[in-house]
């Protein structure tokens, strides 16, 4: 991509700028990016501005020239907000909708710097949308006593109970989190109980492999055909083409799991009354 003429004509509204983590000992420099990026993976593509603050990093997702371009209209709309946002009241409600969306606000900040200003329903909204998903980037404790005395809209305060039902589902598949290559058999069967009691990821926004495929294959273990086609059905959605090996080996054991039940349904119907 970065060959393409595509990126070249981006390339000339922006100042690029590539730092590559050497670990080469008393190189200087070397640990810009930690210093700028403290929690990012390797690779992070973000916006900087021109005193290198990290404005937005783009999800991987939006590794794409259009990627680039709706980055790049997200932090020139961040830098603008920002400018007017000591004097005009609607820009500093829109920067911090927006500090919010960009994941640039946790839950407290947020909630004070809304105290100071007087956000109309439409902007109370989507202040309240963007409130509830920062609660995914905390323990779910935390994430219950930040919500004590909270009055929120029925849509953000259903949102927010998905939400923390994921983290309670992520709480319980911890040591499936954990395992390393040769430390035992993970234990599947957590996922497969939490699905028995109705406990499912809300796959918003991001999907939960984990779950899905330990459910799969502590389905699969215990031959429970209903279980592993719910399964299957997400992953197969989630995956499609992306991961054909995986999805045809699941392919594979959902037809052994239905060849068992028509075995099973026939002897069963062998040994009635045909009448």
């Amino acid at each position: 991509m970065l060959s393409e003429k595509s990126f070249t004509d981006f390339s000339r509204r922006v100042v690029p700028f590539l730092h590559v983590t050497t670990k080469i000992p008393g190189r200087k420099g070397d640990d810009l990016f930690r210093r700028l990026n403290p929690f990012g993976g390797f690779p992070t593509l973000a916006f900087m501005d021109e005193e290198a603050r990290i404005l937005l990093r783009l999800h991987p997702t939006k590794r794409s020239i259009e990627g680039f371009r709706e980055g790049l209209a997200l932090a020139t709309r961040f830098v603008r907000l920002r400018g007017l946002a000591a004097s005009d009241p609607g820009s500093a409600e829109e920067f911090l909708i927006l500090r919010l969306e960009l994941q640039r606000l946790g839950f407290e900040e947020a909630v004070a710097e809304a105290k100071k200003l007087r956000l109309g329903p439409e902007r109370r909204s989507r202040f309240e949308a963007a409130l509830v998903e920062t609660l995914r980037r905390m323990e779910v404790g935390k994430a219950r006593r930040a919500l004590e005395g909270m009055k929120l809209s029925p849509e953000a305060a259903a949102r927010a109970r998905e939400i923390l039902q994921d983290l309670e589902i992520r709480n319980e598949l911890a040591p499936l989190r954990r395992m390393r290559p040769g430390g035992g058999e993970p234990p599947y069967e957590l996922a497969y109980a939490l699905f028995k009691k109705g406990k499912v990821p809300s796959g918003k926004p991001h999907f939960d492999s984990l779950y899905w495929t330990s459910l799969s294959r502590a389905a699969f273990r215990k031959g429970d055909l209903e279980t592993f086609e719910a399964a299957f059905e997400h992953l197969r959605r989630a995956f499609r083409s992306d991961r054909s090996g995986f999805l045809e080996g699941l392919e594979t054991q959902l037809e052994i799991l239905r060849k068992k039940r028509g075995k099973t349904d026939g002897g069963a119907g062998g040994e009635r009354n045909p009448e």
